[in-house]
């Protein structure tokens, strides 16, 4: 998780950031911990998925507020779906 404070505005904003990485497009599991913050900062988190991680053209799609706009399942940890994931992403 990363969470730094963006200077460049007149009142800086703190982001919090999950990065996952996949080698193909598939499901991405947040632990119980990660959807907690999820929950507790919303706007200020963001889901960050890369896809094709080993290749030479990886995508990276960031989603802000993945508690409110993802449908998640619970599997231990919390299963997110690609579908939801590349729907969401911000340009």
């Amino acid at each position: 998780m990363l969470s730094f404070p963006r200077t460049h505005r007149k009142h800086p904003l703190e982001r919090a950031i999950e990065v996952k990485g996949r080698a193909g497009a598939c499901d991405i599991e947040l632990t119980e911990n990660e959807r907690s913050r999820a929950c507790n900062l919303r706007e200020r988190y963001w889901l960050y998925v890369v896809y094709d991680c080993g290749t030479p053209n990886p995508r990276l799609l960031r989603v802000q507020d993945p508690f409110r706009k993802l449908i998640a399942t619970a599997k231990g940890g919390v299963i997110i779906d690609e579908t939801g994931v590349l729907r969401y992403a911000a340009p």
